[in-house]
């Protein structure tokens, strides 16, 4: 793997483990509520970061299909999404692309890093490697999401177990 690739490869790889913690121990039922001042679910924000996790791939030239994008395609906002994937479907899909785009990285290049990237992300550093930079600060930011709403559905904190969602 490039070295400058190395520390946001890492963060991907932590934030696949984040994700399925923030999961463990909900129902689809609980997965699915919104809080009274409105916002995001933990079921949708899964769904968004899987699909974006198929956005990196395709971006990176390592397309997958997306078992999500059904259930994402019509909808502007949540209040448009009239099904859902369940949490396992979710999970595996988050799974399947998460290891996925990892072996992808491993393929990347210097020169794939430096090419410019055709979608324009809010970093001055136009390349894929700034494109990748960018979706791993917004996973980032969404798993962030979804630990303060774990919390705020009763359950305990989110943990940094390695490993510890997968089996859920």
């Amino acid at each position: 793997m490039e070295p400058q690739l190395a520390p946001l490869a890492a963060i991907l790889d932590l934030n696949t483990d984040l994700l399925l913690n923030t999961l463990e121990g909900l129902d689809d039922d609980a997965a699915r509520i919104r809080l009274p001042g409105g916002g995001n679910s933990l079921a949708f924000l899964a769904a968004h970061l899987t699909d974006s996790r198929h956005f990196l791939a395709d971006r990176i030239g390592h397309p997958l299909t997306n078992p999500v994008a059904p259930y994402l395609a019509e909808a502007r906002t949540i209040v448009d999404i009239t099904a859902w994937p369940s949490l396992d479907a979710l999970r595996d899909a988050w799974c399947a692309v998460s290891a996925h785009v990892q072996s992808a990285l491993d393929e990347l290049s210097s020169g794939d890093l430096a090419q410019a990237n055709a979608v324009r992300f809010p970093l001055a550093d136009g390349t894929q490697l700034g494109m990748l930079t960018f979706l791993v600060q917004h996973d980032s930011y969404h798993v962030g999401q979804m630990a303060f709403l774990r919390r705020q559905l009763g359950k305990s904190a989110m943990t940094y177990r390695r490993g510890a969602g997968a089996a859920s």
